[in-house]
């Protein structure tokens, strides 16, 4: 009724009784301390989730970089990549990783996969992205890093980083939307 009002040029009708609720809390939420209570109360109640990124390099022999980390007890293998830091960009997390993780640089390309796992629970975002190759420094977190052709990657690798590699491949080929 309010949308035929305004688009023929009249006055909108004032808002019933029954609605005036809606416009006091409005211009209650603008001031300083509700927005305030409101940020507090989104902290207390909403869950937080943790956000991991990693990065995909296909080099020219379609092999995948990967490192074998050390804190990584049942997965020793995976992409580059780590946890976000708080109101850090994914790309620029990734980017962060690759560089504390092996001094290494990369140019990013377009996320491939999301991912939701419960151990430990987070989301996952895997980056398909070119590694600049250049002298490698491994952090102490990491064994060593190597390349690896698609059809023999080390055993056993976490099904986060398999659903990675398998989305950049297909990107890679033109058939991110294929079934």
């Amino acid at each position: 009724m309010v949308l035929r009002e305004l688009s023929s040029g009249k006055r909108p009708l004032s808002p019933t009784t029954k609605h005036r609720w809606k416009l006091r809390t409005a211009k209650l939420a603008r001031a300083p301390l509700f927005g305030w209570l409101m940020g507090l109360a989104v902290r207390l109640t909403v869950p937080r989730q943790r956000v991991g990124v990693a990065l995909v390099a296909l080099n020219e022999a379609n092999e995948v970089f990967m490192l074998r980390h050390v804190f990584h007890p049942y997965f020793e293998w995976g992409l580059p990549g780590g946890w976000l830091k708080k109101n850090e960009a994914p790309e620029a997390g990734v980017l962060r990783e690759l560089k504390e993780e092996t001094g290494l640089t990369a140019v990013l390309g377009s996320a491939v996969s999301v991912s939701h796992s419960l151990h430990p629970p987070h989301i996952g975002i895997a980056y398909a992205g070119q590694v600049q190759m250049e002298q490698i420094q491994l952090s102490h977190e990491i064994i060593e890093a190597c390349w690896f052709p698609l059809d023999s990657l080390p055993a056993p690798i976490s099904p986060h980083t398999k659903q990675a590699i398998h989305a950049a491949v297909q990107v890679r080929l033109g058939e991110q939307f294929a079934p």
